[in-house]
């Protein structure tokens, strides 16, 4: 939303053309990696990435957020959507976590958190999980054929593509077991398919290459 209250959108009838996104992000590696490459895949030039480094925590990403959302607001080129992606962690999670998913709602923004890490987004295109912190998430997914290494956190998009349909199907299998447990307690979890899904469904209302932005 702008600081007057109302939502953090663009006015309606302004350009007729994709839905625009702005996926802030607090990893400055994988997480970027991974969304650079699916807006590859997707030619969506509509998305918008930002890498919010130094923050370390949720509410720092939503704050930027807010932030550059009201920016581009102002200058009459809003987000029709934007989303923070972020981590709970463990053993031991953000301490503001909750404050940061308070602050989302209040300004109308999506979350795509991960529990403990978004390594679980990505190991679940290779195997099903149960409860695991995030340094052993990391060690994981190095053992899986997708170029991932916890050390520069490098990662091949390419070799995921063919399995997000059963990341997806782990994840809705995930939800379905923590249903109503807070968030802090659904370890592993992730709604990073939500995110994933919108821009899918995106791109295919629209197959006209866009700019990326």
């Amino acid at each position: 939303m702008t600081r007057s209250g109302k939502p953090l959108r663009r006015q309606p009838g302004t350009r007729e053309e994709r839905r625009t996104y702005l996926v802030c992000s607090e990893g400055e590696n994988t997480e970027t990696l991974y969304f650079k490459g699916l807006r590859r895949e997707l030619r969506a030039g509509n998305v918008r990435i930002e890498v919010f480094s130094g923050h370390g925590e949720p509410y720092g990403v939503v704050e930027k957020a807010v932030a550059e959302a009201n920016r581009a607001a102002a200058q009459g080129d809003g987000y029709d959507e934007v989303w923070c992606v972020f981590d709970v962690e463990a053993p031991e999670a953000h301490a503001r976590l909750g404050a940061a998913l308070a602050l989302a709602a209040r300004r109308g923004i999506n979350c795509a958190v991960s529990n403990p890490c978004f390594e679980v987004y990505l190991l679940l295109h290779y195997e099903e999980l149960s409860y695991l912190t995030s340094n052993e998430a990391c060690r994981r997914l190095e053992r899986h054929p997708c170029g991932y290494r916890r050390r520069g956190k490098l990662l091949d998009f390419e070799a995921l593509k063919a399995a997000r349909p059963d990341a997806f199907r782990r994840a809705a299998r995930l939800d379905r077991l923590s249903a109503g447990l807070p968030l802090a307690d659904r370890n592993p979890s992730t709604s990073v398919p939500g995110l994933v899904a919108a821009l899918e469904s995106d791109a295919a209302t629209n197959t006209s290459p866009q700019r990326t932005v």
